[in-house]
């Protein structure tokens, strides 16, 4: 391949930083034990319609128009309800496979889309800025070789020079570009080729491990929504059961900036979610590997409690979150919204400081030291 010929793959391949891949991880057909996939709800994600407090009629008060109507909540346990276009995680829940993080953010919420997502992806507090993402610190001491897969366009916590991970649409538009890569042997004299030569061996490493991994892959026999967000997640749930050599995997599902006309477009977003997350774990349980994998939802910050003029919400401070997998510990954790004990900006305060869910997964699931062990530890991981 021809050096320009090169640089024009190389720049539809997002390549966030790869070492080389081992002919050995190559042929072995053995994913890691512990994977974390996290899907990133963009938009901050509303979550006192998702865990509904719907035995409170401040909720009610507070939200007359956009509140989920108390007649078509689903009980839960602890008056707390779920979200109707929820009710495809309803048997998970009941098999004891989903944890809800009630109340899960930061002190002083920065209200800004980008400054809080950067904070939540560099595990930073509101006055410290980092440029890593807080997965660049935890998964080299995990294990060597390919850190991560993204299927979207932003690292977000994978961002590192010692993260090694790759972006992508899916696994056969990769291959499909990354086939124009030949091998190259680095080249350690000239500074200026030394990049150059080094991405390209790593993106020909990757596609040879995806490429042997996936020329005969193992079928899901499980159903995944055609939506955009349904075959991302069935793309990971291939690559998992195929055994790519990846420890984490990030999934963007978008939209959740409810300003206005919030119940039919987070209606509509809760269900593509829930129906998602369903025929995940569906296909990890056929494939064996359900007790291998959690599933961790995130997203910028949640919304205000009292709705908006336009039949919406603005952004507010704590949120729901979901800890989900076939090792979880079931159930709602963190206190039930107080409606009548909001903070200055007439917001849900954030008693669970979201980096107690890093070290959760940092020290019980990955087995590593935990950087925020004195904010302990959630009991969520069997």
């Amino acid at each position: 391949m021809k050096r320009r010929d090169f640089l024009k793959v190389a720049a539809t391949l997002p390549t966030f930083s790869i070492l080389p891949i081992t002919s050995e991880a190559a042929r072995t057909n053995t994913s890691p034990d512990r994977i974390v996939v996290f899907v990133k709800l963009a938009g901050g994600n509303d979550g006192l319609n998702m865990v509904v407090p719907y035995q409170d009629p401040q909720y009610y008060k507070l939200r007359p128009t956009v509140a989920v109507p108390r007649h078509l909540a689903l009980p839960l346990e602890q008056n707390m309800a779920l979200n109707p276009y929820m009710k495809a995680l309803m048997p998970l829940w009941k098999a004891g496979e989903i944890a809800w993080l009630q109340g899960i953010g930061y002190q002083n919420t920065d209200l800004s889309h980008f400054r809080s997502l950067d904070i939540w992806e560099t595990a930073s507090s509101v006055n410290e800025y980092k440029t890593e993402g807080w997965l660049n610190d935890v998964l080299p001491r995990f294990k060597p070789g390919l850190h991560g897969i993204v299927l979207d366009e932003e690292a977000g916590p994978f961002c590192g020079k010692d993260c090694n991970a790759i972006a992508m649409q899916s696994p056969e538009v990769f291959l499909s570009q990354v086939s124009l890569v030949d091998d190259i042997r680095p080249n350690t004299y000239n500074p200026a080729l030394k990049h150059i030569t080094q991405v390209q061996h790593q993106l020909y490493a990757a596609g040879n491990q995806l490429r042997t991994k996936m020329s005969r892959p193992q079928g899901l026999n499980v159903p995944f929504s055609t939506s955009v967000f349904g075959r991302r997640l069935e793309s990971v749930a291939k690559m998992i059961v195929n055994g790519i050599d990846a420890a984490a995997y990030k999934v963007e599902l978008d939209g959740f900036d409810t300003h206005v006309n919030q119940v039919d477009v987070q209606s509509n977003l809760l269900q593509h979610l829930a129906v998602g997350l369903a025929s995940f774990a569906n296909a990890m349980k056929r494939a064996g590997k359900w007790d291998n994998v959690i599933v961790v939802t995130y997203s910028e910050f949640g919304r205000r409690v009292q709705e908006n003029h336009g039949r919406g919400t603005d952004h507010g401070s704590g949120s729901t979150h979901i800890v989900m997998g076939g090792r979880v510990r079931g159930g709602l954790y963190g206190d039930n919204p107080r409606l009548t004990e909001l903070d200055h900006n007439m917001n849900l305060p954030s008693h669970m400081d979201f980096r107690k869910l890093y070290g959760t997964i940092t020290q019980n699931w990955w087995r590593q030291n935990n950087p925020w062990a004195g904010l302990g530890v959630l009991p969520i991981i069997s």
